[in-house]
């Protein structure tokens, strides 16, 4: 779903031909953020740092470990910002409460392996 209040920002950020250094540029806007959360495949790391300077823990509950890489889990993970490092378990409990389908990795990730 494109963002109706700024399509023109939310589209590119989804288009798998946009370069790098226009997605980072379009982490700065809440468009091309939902947008950047809603685009296919892994996101760079500078990506992925734009998204968490500009949006925080918002954007850290969006990244699942699908969308980026071992190391930059690492770096979310030891964030000095608990909102950020907690994001994405908070977001797992958040969905658990409410009975929502979640993912098994999502599940160890936030709970840990039984």
């Amino acid at each position: 779903m494109t963002s109706l209040g700024h399509p023109r920002l939310s589209g590119p950020a989804r288009d798998p031909a946009a370069p790098q250094d226009v997605l980072v540029r379009l982490a700065a806007h809440p468009a091309g953020r939902h947008g950047l959360v809603l685009r296919a495949g892994r996101l760079a790391d500078a990506v992925v740092e734009a998204l968490l300077t500009h949006d925080g823990s918002g954007t850290a509950a969006e990244l699942r470990r699908d969308r980026i890489f071992p190391e930059m889990r690492r770096r979310i993970a030891e964030h000095p910002d608990p909102a950020i490092r907690d994001a994405h378990a908070d977001f797992v409990h958040h969905m658990v409460d409410r009975e929502v389908g979640i993912g098994i990795a999502d599940l160890e990730e936030a709970y840990g392996q039984p």
